[in-house]
């Protein structure tokens, strides 16, 4: 199962057109939230709240079943520490409370792939405003979802060149 994976896209339609037509093929796609536009325009994605959408129409956090992995879906505000956005402590207690093996979350505009406590936590960073200064680029993720793995690439989204 192909899952595209997204957070922080903060107002920009553009990103997620160029989503939809560079992965037509996907069975899914996941926004973590901080959209900045109604709910109404994006339909085709699973999403969550951010601390900006404003829309009621997002719920603050959902699970979903992908392939047997049961993933907690959240934007990450209210779980990550802002002293410390690395520590994931209360999205592993979290995702144990709702019996998911997988969290998928943003908040953070930083990229992040590891497994915690048994828990596969995954950021795909921000696809419109990056704040990793290792990896200073707007990203994204593509999943390939079994019932064996989760396997996730981050890719880099630039919008030049897919023009």
């Amino acid at each position: 199962m192909k899952v595209i994976l997204v957070s922080d896209s903060h107002g920009d339609r553009k990103c997620l057109d160029f989503l939809r037509n560079t992965y037509p093929d996907a069975d899914a796609f996941v926004h973590c939230g901080d959209l900045e536009i109604p709910a109404s325009e994006v339909k085709d994605f699973i999403c969550v709240r951010g601390n900006t959408d404003f829309d009621h129409q997002y719920p603050w956090s959902r699970v979903e079943e992908f392939e047997g992995h049961r993933v907690l879906i959240v934007h990450g505000n209210g779980y990550l520490n802002p002293l410390d956005r690395s520590d994931p402590t209360a999205l592993i207690n979290a995702a144990k409370k709702e019996g998911c093996d997988a969290v998928f979350f943003g908040h953070s505009h930083v990229s992040c792939d590891q497994t915690v406590n048994g828990i596969r936590l995954l950021n795909p960073g921000s696809i419109r405003r990056p704040k990793d200064f290792s990896f200073f680029f707007r990203t994204y993720m593509v999943l390939d979802i079994t019932r064996e793995e989760i396997k996730a690439e981050r890719m880099v989204y630039d919008p030049l060149a897919s023009q």
